[in-house]
C-alpha cells in the first residue's frame, strides 16, 4: 500500500532505501566504513553488533558514518518512515512504540538526512509530501469519495431499500426518504457509520481538510467542531473510505 502513496518514478529509490534500512536493522556489514577493507572481526553482539577492522583498527557498526549511528533500535527506522509517509503524526508513532515524541523526531530527522545524502529525489518528495499534489491514485479516490458524498446528499429519487422502486420522495433535510409504492420510509445511510453523523453540510469540507493534511486542531478551528467530534469524524470517514475501496486515501487521512 505504501507504493500507492509515492510517485511511481520514485519507486526505485524507495526500494533501494528500504533495502538500506533492512541491512542496517539486520546489522549486516561487508566492509569497514573507514577503510573499505573486508577484514574485520566481531567485538560484541549486544546491545549493538560492533566490529573492529584488522586494517585500520577502528570500531564500527552497521550504522557508523550514517545519520543513524547510535539510534538504536534500528528496526524502528522503517516503521517510522512508513508511518510518516502514511501521514502519521509524531505523537501517533510515539504511541506505537510507547516512547517520547522526541525519539521519533530524532529518527525522522536522521531519515531525512540520509535521504538527502543518497536519494535526493525521494528526499525532496519526502520533506514536501504535505504540500505535494496528490498522486493519480489518490486523486482518483478523492474524486470518487466526493462524488459519493454528493450523490448521497443530493439524490432526489434513490431506489427504495424495501421494494426497489424508484418512486421515492425525500423527507426532511437529511437522507431519509419515503417510498410512494410500498409506503415505507428508509435512510440511504442505513447500516453505515454515516447514519446519524451530524451536520452533513460539513462533510465535504471535512473531507477536503483531511485530504489537505490538516491536523485535528486546525479542523476544529476551521469548522467550529469539538475535539471529540473531529476525532470521531476522522475515524468514521477513514472507515468509509476503506468500505468504498479507497484504502490508499484512508491511509493518507488517518495519521493525525
Amino acid at each position: 500500500m505504501i507504493y500507492e502513496l509515492i510517485p511511481i518514478e520514485l519507486h526505485k529509490e524507495l526500494n533501494d532505501f528500504r533495502n538500506d534500512l533492512e541491512r542496517i536493522a539486520s546489522q549486516h556489514v561487508e566492509v569497514c566504513p573507514f577503510c573499505d577493507k573486508k577484514e574485520f572481526y566481531l567485538i560484541r553482539s549486544n546491545p549493538t553488533t560492533t566490529y573492529r577492522c584488522k586494517a585500520c583498527y577502528k570500531y564500527f557498526t552497521a550504522a557508523t558514518n550514517t545519520p543513524f549511528n547510535r539510534l538504536t533500535p534500528f528496526n524502528w527506522l522503517e516503521t517510522i518512515f512508513v508511518c510518516r509517509i502514511k501521514n502519521y503524526t509524531y505523537q501517533a508513532i510515539a504511541n506505537i512504540f510507547d516512547c517520547s515524541t522526541e525519539k521519533i523526531m530524532r529518527r525522522d530527522h536522521a531519515i531525512i538526512n540520509y535521504l538527502k545524502l543518497y536519494y535526493l529525489s525521494l528526499y525532496q518528495w519526502y520533506i514536501n509530501r504535505q504540500q505535494t499534489t496528490l498522486n493519480p491514485i489518490l486523486i482518483q479516490q478523492y474524486n470518487y469519495i466526493k462524488s459519493k458524498i454528493n450523490t448521497l446528499l443530493n439524490t432526489q429519487t434513490p431506489i427504495c431499500l424495501h421494494c426497489n422502486s424508484t418512486e421515492t420522495v425525500k423527507i426532511g433535510k437529511r437522507t431519509c426518504y419515503r417510498c410512494k409504492r410500498c409506503r415505507h420510509s428508509f435512510n440511504v445511510l442505513s447500516n453505515t457509520k454515516l447514519n446519524r453523523l451530524p451536520k452533513p453540510e460539513l462533510w465535504l469540507s471535512f473531507v477536503d481538510l483531511l485530504i489537505a493534511g490538516e491536523g485535528n486542531t486546525q479542523i476544529e478551528k476551521k469548522l467550529k467542531l469539538t475535539s471529540n467530534t473531529v476525532r470521531r469524524w476522522r475515524a468514521v470517514w477513514c472507515e468509509m473510505m476503506i468500505k468504498w475501496n479507497c484504502e490508499a486515501l484512508s491511509i493518507w487521512c488517518k495519521g493525525h
